[in-house]
């Protein structure tokens, strides 16, 4: 079960004093809990799940989050809490499910995979779309709490708030160096069926010219609808990717642009993180930037996060960010302090 406890704490004048004891306050119950939970568990290294079989294998987290904007209402909420049932139905076959409970019950992936070699794999169902490192991480791997802004505007399944994912039919493998996922979808998001008759196309290639380093690129090629009755309009996405890691040090990047209608949009991010000590505690520092529309000046909006992760076991772990938006126009300027405790099993 993972645990992600965000708090945002006001930063600025007058409401400094109350929002600092209450982020220490809640942070600090959560380091004792998770201290304890580290003391009995600090011998694992990986993520506990039951499996009674090869054909069953259930895991899961949940998140809790504290959230204090500078200019904002301070709360706690569930973000997350999430079930996955896996395993093997042949020697040849896979499946996934995963739900979603925190809210209201929702169905994320239920898919189905088989095998025909390394290079050629067929995965039916819905499930996470073939775009971007970021995309196809697990929020729970994440090296930072949230998502760049040009992740969650921009790529596809997060556009139309699906969640990254969508329904559909990929073909994806491997050979040495070289990884590749393609794909057709219906468009529509999760749980939904198609309203049209066309499909979208999507897919993404990555290179590994040595273990450290990662490159790649993605494609989305679609139509939508963007309200009830209008006509289809232009969906498309491309990204471009890196990932560089050297021992206890990484270093990550993304571009994103998208043409929705007549409208081009873009963002990208830059990320850097160092193990001050192994495997334990890790610094981060990331800086991401959307603009909505390029078109139109002032509207770019660019966030700086800076934050310590603390790994207590496996997928265990405590995070502290701060976040700082800065708009062209200045209209949009905000800051926040997150700390983030993350339990699973």
């Amino acid at each position: 079960m993972r645990w992600t406890l965000s708090m945002l704490s006001e930063t600025g004048r007058t409401g400094r004093g109350r929002s600092v004891r209450a982020a220490v306050l809640a942070l600090g119950a959560l380091l004792l809990f998770g201290g304890a939970s580290f003391g009995q568990d600090k011998a694992k290294t990986e993520t506990p799940s039951l499996a009674i079989s090869k054909a069953f294998k259930l895991s899961g987290y949940t998140q809790v989050q504290y959230v204090d904007w500078k200019t904002g209402v301070d709360s706690f909420s569930v973000r997350r809490s999430r079930l996955t049932l896996s395993g093997d139905i042949l020697k040849n076959m896979r499946y996934k499910l995963q739900v979603d409970v925190a809210k209201t019950f929702t169905l994320l992936d239920a898919v189905v995979e088989y095998e025909f070699s390394k290079l050629a794999q067929l995965r039916v169902g819905q499930f996470l779309l073939p775009f971007s490192q970021e995309n196809l991480t697990s929020v729970a791997d994440l090296d930072v709490i949230n998502r760049s802004q040009v992740e969650e505007k921009l790529a596809p399944g997060r556009d139309n708030s699906a969640q990254g994912r969508d329904a559909g039919v990929a073909l994806f493998g491997s050979q040495s160096i070289f990884e590749y996922t393609v794909g057709v979808f219906n468009g529509a998001g999760i749980n939904k069926a198609d309203v049209d008759n066309r499909k979208d196309v999507g897919g993404r290639a990555v290179l590994h010219p040595f273990k450290e380093l990662s490159v790649g690129g993605s494609f989305y090629l679609g139509k939508q609808h963007p309200a009830a009755g209008s006509p289809l309009v232009r969906r498309d996405k491309y990204g471009l990717e890196m990932a560089l890691l050297i021992d206890r040090a990484s270093l990550k990047a993304e571009y994103i642009a998208a043409k929705d209608d007549i409208v081009s949009k873009n963002g990208w991010y830059v990320q850097g993180g160092y193990f001050v000590v192994a495997k334990k505690i890790q610094a981060i520092l990331r800086y991401d930037v959307l603009d909505v529309n390029t078109a139109i000046s002032g509207d770019r909006v660019g966030r700086t996060t800076a934050g310590l992760n603390w790994v207590l076991s496996g997928k265990t772990k405590i995070q502290v960010n701060y976040e700082n938006y800065r708009s062209q126009s200045g209209k949009a300027d905000n800051q926040a302090l997150l700390a983030q405790f993350q339990v699973s099993y």
